[in-house]
C-alpha cells in the first residue's frame, strides 16, 4: 500500500459515520505496513513532536514519495527534541515541499496528532489490538469500613490534592505524565534533576532497585514513578481555566515505582506495595545523595506511610490529616518556611489556609492494578466525584441565562444528572463558547433548550468534540438518590489532569 492509497483509506474512514464501516476500513488500514507506520506515529500518546503543524504554500512541490525511511528518521528527530523551534519548522517545511500532495498531507496529519479521520485510540485498538499504547494508572475508590479485610495489614498516606503526575523513562528518554498519558511540559525543567538523581541512583542501588530500573544486559534507564507533583510556592488559577504556568519549585512526593515493562503490562502487575514501597524508599534516600548541593536538592520526597489496622485508626489518622495545613506539610519542620507557605497556600473556597485533603489506605499484599481498585481507598471531607460531561441546557425561558449556558449533564454511572450551580456568569459565558465550538463540530444548532441535549460519551470522543463535552468535573453533592441520580449537585472544578482515563481490562 502506497501513501495515495493510505491517504485514500483515510479519507473513506473520515466519510462514513459508521462506527463498524470505521473499524473495518481501520483494520485494512492497519494491515498494511505504511499504515500501521502512519496510525502508530500519529496515535502514540507517548509520542509528542512539540511544534504545530502547517501545510506550506511548497508542500506537494518537488512529488516525492512518502515512505517511512524518508520520514521515520524526522519523526525520531522531533520526538527526542534533537531538533526544536525554528530548525524544526524549517526542516518540517523542506521535507513537505519535497513530497507529493498525498504525502504532504499524511505527515500534516501525524504531525497533529490526529488523522482528522473520526477515530480514535478505542477504534484502532479493536481493528489492530494493541498498537497503540493505552496509558492508564492505578486509582482510589472511595472508603467503606467494610472493604477493610480482617487479616490483612494496610498502612495509609496522606492523600496531598497535588497534580498526580507519574513519571516515565524509557531508553533514558524521560517525561512526566498526566493520568491520560498527556506529557506534562510545564514539569519539564523536573526531569533533569530527576534523572541526574536515577543515573546516580542506578550506580549505588541494591541489585534489586537496579533491575528496575535498568533491564539485566542494558545500559539504559526504564522505570517509572508514581506521585504528587506539589508546589512549594504558588498561587492558584481560575476555578474553570486550564493551567498553563510552568511548574516553577515544585517537588515529586513519591508513593510509587517499578520497571517500565511492568508498568507497560495489561492488569495487575509487578511486586506487591511492600516491596515498591522499599523501592521507593531506597530511591529517595539515594536521590537526597545525588541532589546534595544542587539547585533542586529537595526535588524528589516521598509520600510518608502510617500502619492503620481497623476503621477506628484510618478515622484517627484522618482527622490528623484535615487539621494539617498543607504549609506545615511542605515546610518539614522548617517553621520560616512554613510561615511564608502559609501566605501562599490559601483554600480559595474558603480563604484560609489549605489543609491536607484527606488519607489514602493501601493493601500491602496487592500489586499495582492499572485500573480503580479496592486496594486503594480514598478517605475524602466531603462527597465529590469526577463525572464527565455528556451534555448541556440553556437556562429557564425569559431568563438571564435564556441564551447561554444554564448548566451542564454528567454521566453517573449510566444516570444522566443536571448540575447548574457553582458557575459564575463569566464561566457561563466561557463555557458557552466552548460548547458552540463542540456544537459545530457535532452539526447541532448549540441552543438546546432548558430540556437540553447529552451524548454517549464514546461518541464524543470519536468525533472530536472535547472542548466542553466529555471533560471531568468534579461535582459536590449531598447525597446518591434512590434512582442513581445526585441530590443537590453543584460544580467545583475541572480535572483536566484526569479527564479521559481510560481503565485497561483483561479478557475473561
Amino acid at each position: 500500500m502506497d501513501a495515495y492509497a493510505v491517504k485514500s483509506l483515510i479519507d473513506d474512514i473520515g466519510a462514513t459515520s459508521s462506527r463498524t464501516e470505521k473499524e473495518r476500513l481501520t483494520m485494512e488500514l492497519g494491515a498494511s505496513d505504511l499504515g500501521k507506520f502512519v496510525l502508530s506515529w500519529a496515535y502514540n500518546p507517548y509520542i509528542k513532536f512539540y511544534l504545530t503543524p502547517a501545510l506550506t504554500e511548497n508542500a506537494g512541490r518537488f512529488k516525492m514519495e512518502f515512505k517511512q525511511n524518508l520520514i521515520e528518521p524526522l519523526l525520531k528527530k522531533l520526538a527526542s527534541r534533537e531538533l526544536t523551534g525554528l530548525a524544526a519548522e524549517r526542516e518540517v517545511g523542506e521535507v513537505m515541499g519535497a513530497l507529493d500532495e498525498d504525502g504532504a498531507r499524511l505527515l500534516f496529519l501525524i504531525l497533529s496528532k490526529d488523522l482528522k479521520c473520526g477515530i480514535g485510540a478505542q477504534t484502532i485498538n479493536v481493528a489492530v489490538p494493541g498498537l497503540i499504547p493505552v496509558f492508564s494508572v492505578q486509582r482510589a475508590v472511595h472508603y467503606e469500613p467494610k472493604k477493610l479485610k480482617k487479616g490483612k495489614v494496610y498502612k495509609a498516606e496522606f492523600k496531598l490534592d497535588g497534580n498526580r503526575n507519574t513519571f516515565l523513562c524509557k531508553d533514558n528518554n524521560a517525561g512526566f505524565f498526566t493520568r491520560t498519558g498527556n506529557r506534562v511540559a510545564a514539569l519539564d525543567f523536573l526531569v533533569e534533576p530527576v534523572m541526574q538523581a536515577a543515573s546516580y541512583v542506578v550506580s549505588a542501588a541494591s541489585p534489586e532497585l537496579r533491575r528496575v530500573m535498568m533491564r539485566d544486559g542494558e545500559d539504559k534507564l526504564n522505570f517509572m514513578l508514581d506521585g504528587e507533583a506539589m508546589m512549594t510556592v504558588f498561587e492558584e488559577t481560575g476555578a474553570f481555566r486550564r493551567q498553563e504556568e510552568d511548574a516553577v519549585g515544585a517537588e515529586l512526593h513519591l508513593y510509587d515505582m517499578m520497571s517500565y515493562d511492568d508498568f507497560n503490562a495489561v492488569g495487575a502487575v509487578g511486586q506487591p506495595l511492600s516491596v515498591r514501597r522499599k523501592w521507593v524508599e531506597e530511591f529517595q534516600d539515594l536521590a537526597k545523595i545525588a541532589l546534595k548541593g544542587t539547585s533542586s536538592p529537595e526535588t524528589i520526597q516521598i509520600v510518608p506511610q502510617f500502619f492503620v489496622n481497623n476503621d477506628a485508626e484510618v478515622q484517627e489518622l484522618f482527622l490528623r490529616a484535615r487539621d494539617m495545613t498543607l504549609a506545615s506539610y511542605l515546610a518539614r519542620g522548617n517553621k520560616a518556611k512554613e510561615e511564608a507557605l502559609l501566605k501562599t497556600t490559601i483554600n480559595p473556597k474558603t480563604g484560609k489556609p489549605a489543609v491536607l485533603e484527606g488519607i489514602v489506605v493501601k493493601d500491602l499484599e496487592a500489586l499495582y492494578e492499572k485500573k480503580k481498585s479496592s486496594a486503594w481507598l480514598k478517605v475524602k471531607a466531603e462527597e465529590t466525584l469526577d463525572l464527565p460531561i455528556v451534555g448541556i441546557y440553556n437556562g429557564q425561558e425569559h431568563s438571564k441565562y435564556e441564551n447561554i449556558l444554564g448548566g451542564v449533564i454528567v454521566d453517573h454511572d449510566g444516570v444522566n444528572v443536571r448540575v447548574g450551580g457553582g458557575f459564575s456568569d463569566p464561566d457561563r459565558e466561557e463555557l458557552w463558547q466552548l460548547w458552540e465550538m463542540d456544537a459545530k463540530i457535532l452539526g447541532i444548532d448549540p441552543s438546546v433548550g432548558f430540556k437540553g441535549k447529552s451524548f454517549a460519551y464514546d461518541d464524543l470522543k470519536e468525533v472530536g468534540a472535547t472542548n466542553l463535552m466529555t471533560r471531568l468535573l468534579e461535582t459536590e453533592f449531598m447525597e446518591v438518590t434512590p434512582d442513581g441520580s445526585l441530590r443537590h449537585p453543584r460544580a467545583i472544578r475541572f480535572r483536566d489532569d484526569k479527564d479521559g482515563e481510560v481503565e485497561i481490562k483483561e479478557a475473561a
